[in-house]
């Protein structure tokens, strides 16, 4: 659902009397941008259609989820002007149940009157009187040689904070009015050896303080700690631990954390301690989210009343912009297995997108099933997956000469040419696959999410059959699922 939501000029009156910039301009033309792409994005016949995106155009990391008031808030990097990578602004969407979701107006914008080009990512926090704050890395472009021919390169000016300018959390304003030379956290202080790349600002809070983590090149984990409630000073503690790139997360898990970092695709996960006195975090094992390979990458996170933490990700690598580029994950609940190792399983609330079911008991041998899409939601257990070579094959062609394969023989998952290893010592008498075909997305759930594979895929439009294949019993759920409203 897209409304128009207008800004109170009180609210606006109000924000430039506390010294905070909010540009209406420069957010209604990229607003206008995106929207003047909906119709040619949403006649592309590999578009997703319930997995989130935004209305039209390229969209990259989630940036500061957080859960307010029954609102599950979501932002994202957005280019309004392109369906490539580029000025770089923050979109955001909310939704009740991490199924449907509403658009809302855009809410960073890169101060180009400045200088800024871009506003790189970063997270959410909640101060000390309980409002929300965002935080991004502000970015500027430079030619390091001839204006005109030299290699493009970028100054990484610091991180700059955002507030609210209403209860709903629909309107942001910056805290600076020139976010390149007078940034919240700038560059280059207490004694912390900035290069032109500590980026990504992410919060958790651990010992009663608050802390700010930051991505960086030189594979470090920069940490500061909050020395005031209204979270404008902050102190440099050192570096956290040595594995560092790209949006660094830090998720509590009892008295362990997960440790989430991006370093291309996918990310690489660290469980272990935090001390909050030493700032310094020891891991204990690690592993990767996600084993579809170059197509799940950064990660954001909320946590809701229910404690739930929900793991929000760009699925990167749709080869054809026609109006839209790249989409999200579909949200996942992450909690800790009794390996030590996370498990991780798609939102049930996504069984509300249920339509037709078709369900399915079936030999040993292989089948063609009664049913068919490329919008569906597939649950396949296969019993006696240790005798043989057992799966599924979806978005089959009628001949059977082509499909995308997912099939487990000797301890080891294939997905469309990607091997996994299963957990060691798994027993794994019984197969069980969650799978989630969307267009031109792939997701599947093993075994209760010990393993997850994303995958963009590509097959012919006409391609829409599944079939099921074993040495043992089989028993098969499809559901049609419907499109979400974009």
């Amino acid at each position: 659902m897209n409304r128009l939501y207008l800004l109170p000029a009180l609210a606006l009156l109000s924000a430039a009397l506390h010294g905070q910039n909010h540009d209406q301009e420069a957010l209604r033309k990229a607003w206008e941008a995106i929207q003047g792409e909906v119709e040619v994005a949403s006649v592309d016949p590999t578009r997703p259609v319930y997995h989130f995106m935004p209305p039209a155009r390229w969209m990259n990391d989630p940036n500061g989820a957080f859960y307010q008031d029954g609102w599950y808030h979501l932002f994202y990097q957005i280019n309004p002007y392109g369906n490539v990578w580029g000025q770089i602004h923050w979109g955001h969407a909310r939704s009740r149940d991490n199924v449907r979701w509403e658009q809302l107006p855009l809410a960073v914008w890169p101060s180009t009157e400045n200088g800024e080009d871009h506003c790189y990512s970063g997270s959410a926090v909640r101060d000390g009187d309980g409002n929300w704050q965002l935080w991004y890395t502000s970015v500027s472009e430079y030619r390091a040689k001839d204006e005109d021919k030299g290699p493009l390169d970028f100054v990484f000016n610091g991180q700059v904070m955002l507030k609210a300018m209403d209860k709903e959390y629909l309107h942001w304003s910056k805290c600076t009015d020139d976010p390149v030379s007078s940034p919240t956290l700038p560059n280059n202080i207490d004694g912390l050896p900035w290069n032109s790349y500590i980026r990504d600002p992410s919060f958790f809070k651990a010992g009663g303080k608050t802390f700010m983590l930051l991505g960086s090149t030189d594979a470090s984990a920069p940490i500061y700690e909050a020395k005031n409630g209204e979270l404008t000073r902050w102190k440099y503690r050192g570096i956290m631990n040595s594995h560092g790139w790209d949006c660094p997360q830090m998720i509590p898990m009892g008295e362990k954390w997960i440790y989430i970092v991006s370093k291309g695709a996918p990310p690489k996960y660290y469980i272990g301690n935090f001390d909050p006195e030493t700032a310094r975090f020891t891991e204990e094992q690690s592993g990767v989210l996600d084993f579809g390979g170059a197509h799940y990458h950064t990660v954001s996170f909320s946590t809701d009343e229910n404690g739930r933490h929900i793991l929000y990700s760009w699925i990167t690598g749709t080869r054809k912009a026609n109006g839209w580029n790249n989409c999200l994950a579909l949200p996942r609940v992450i909690t800790m297995g009794a390996d030590g190792h996370p498990l991780q399983q798609p939102v049930p609330e996504l069984a509300a997108l249920r339509g037709e079911h078709y369900s399915s008991k079936l030999k040993a041998g292989s089948e063609v099933l009664a049913v068919s899409g490329d919008v569906l939601e597939i649950k396949a257990d296969f019993n006696h997956a240790g005798h043989g070579a057992c799966g599924l094959r979806v978005r089959r062609s009628n001949d059977g000469k082509r499909a995308i394969d997912i099939s487990y023989d000797k301890g080891e998952l294939t997905v469309a040419g990607s091997k996994i290893r299963m957990a060691p010592g798994e027993k794994m008498d019984t197969l069980r696959l969650h799978v989630f075909i969307d267009k031109s997305i792939l997701e599947i759930f093993v075994n209760g999410g010990r393993r997850t594979i994303t995958k963009v895929i590509y097959p012919p439009e006409q391609d829409l059959g599944i079939e099921a294949y074993s040495n043992g019993e089989v028993s098969v759920d499809v559901w049609q699922l419907k499109p979400l409203v974009k």
